[in-house]
């Protein structure tokens, strides 16, 4: 089939969450489909995608990106004075709608794949199949912003961004033919705000054979979450945790010792550093951080979709502890492989606990790392993806391995 996959950044290098999601569902496309990609980007993106993909992406488009992290302030100040959310106004342009429009006018598609609610802006006039992934629910993740958010302005600014994106992620779903959701929750969300658009769960997952454990020595009480610094929901996870949790923990075992590996750490983190919290920032593989450490946490607060650091972690065979928001949507028990615990007290004991009996660390972790073999691996997903795209292109009811609960899926899995 021919598919034009439309999103607002390349997946290259796939260092974060929505990159990640992207690069593996398109690796797979790539291999099975013709494919066209249209996307903003620079040079050193066309350079990245030919050498990741190869000639195995039919044509690459891309646009110079329409803002910088310079004018992001000025930006969110603008949306204010505006009906739109700032979400919408750093991604629309007329000159990628024009390159839609050229596309669509020259080529004749099988499908169109739109990643992330805010293409789902862009009008794709075409007789093709329209599929919408959407890696969050995006207003409920300024809905859960807003209410934890640390100071009155910015409650207000993520209320109002719920606000304006509600209506246009809304209208950007009933644009399109079906929807990918990455867990069951979210699908409840969209089901209930647009019941008439077939959804389809596909989760997040990971590349098992990149994603491995380690024989190498583990440093004896330490602690590690991985992530993009610069996201809400992940420094808002960290300094909740150095402020409520950590404390507790430092005062039952004093040398231990917390890696807080990604890019871009706000100021408002970086001053926490001290020997006990160890900032990293961008790091060009986080593997051996979370190989070396004795148990990842996952003190998350806010957040939609899932978070792929989970099934990670469990792929390198680590312990886990997390907050129910942070383990949402994957399909995991709390006592068997994880511990789930949401207020701080419980939490740094769980912790406290995982750090002093190896016994159960094992046993966490080995059933952990089961999970993520047997249900996340992103072939798995992909072939998941690919009967969905195969229902929906010929217009079946949700069924099988696509069918919305996941119930096909597990059994898919557990005869394979």
């Amino acid at each position: 089939m021919k598919i034009l996959h439309a999103m607002p950044y390349p997946p290259v290098p796939p260092t974060f969450g929505g990159a990640l999601r992207i690069y593996h569902l398109l690796k797979h496309m790539s291999l099975r489909h013709n494919v066209t990609v249209v996307t903003y980007g620079g040079r050193d993106d066309y350079r990245l995608l030919r050498e990741h993909f190869g000639n195995r992406l039919e044509n690459i488009h891309l646009l110079p990106y329409p803002w910088t992290q310079h004018h992001r302030r000025i930006g969110q100040c603008y949306a204010l004075l505006t009906k739109q959310s700032f979400t919408h106004l750093i991604t629309y342009t007329h000159t990628m709608q024009q390159l839609i429009d050229q596309l669509l006018q020259k080529n004749e598609f099988d499908i169109v794949q739109l990643e992330f609610a805010i293409m789902g802006t862009f009008n794709f006039k075409t007789d093709a199949v329209k599929i919408l992934d959407a890696h969050n629910v995006e207003y409920d993740n300024f809905r859960r912003m807003g209410e934890s958010a640390p100071s009155l302005g910015r409650r207000l600014y993520y209320q109002r961004e719920y606000k304006a994106f509600l209506s246009e992620e809304i209208e950007a779903c009933r644009k399109n033919d079906a929807i990918f959701v990455t867990s069951p929750r979210d699908k409840a969300i969209l089901d209930n705000d647009v019941p008439e658009i077939p959804k389809y769960v596909i989760p997040n997952g990971v590349d098992t054979s990149y994603f491995t454990p380690s024989t190498g020595p583990v440093e004896p009480y330490s602690l590690v979450f991985t992530g993009m610094m610069g996201y809400v929901p992940n420094y808002d996870g960290m300094l909740y945790f150095l402020s409520e949790i950590f404390p507790r923990i430092l005062k039952k075992i004093p040398q231990a010792k917390i890696y807080i590996v990604g890019s871009r750490p706000p100021k408002r983190l970086l001053r926490q550093a001290s020997n006990n919290v160890i900032i990293t920032g961008y790091v060009d593989d986080v593997r051996p951080y979370i190989q070396k450490s004795s148990v990842y946490v996952v003190p998350l607060r806010m957040g939609g979709g899932t978070r792929l650091k989970i099934v990670e972690a469990m792929a390198v065979n680590k312990p886990i502890v997390t907050t129910s928001i942070g383990c949402e949507g994957i399909d995991v028990q709390d006592g068997e492989s994880l511990l789930v615990r949401d207020d701080p007290s419980s939490f740094a004991n769980a912790v406290i606990e995982l750090l002093h009996d190896k016994q159960k660390r094992e046993r966490l972790a080995a059933c952990g790392y089961e999970v993520a073999h047997m249900r996340y691996d992103w072939t798995i997903i992909s072939r998941r993806m690919e009967e969905c795209y195969e229902n929906i292109f010929h217009r079946i009811e949700p069924q099988s391995i696509c069918d919305t609960d996941g119930n096909a899926f597990k059994r898919q899995i557990a005869v394979q």
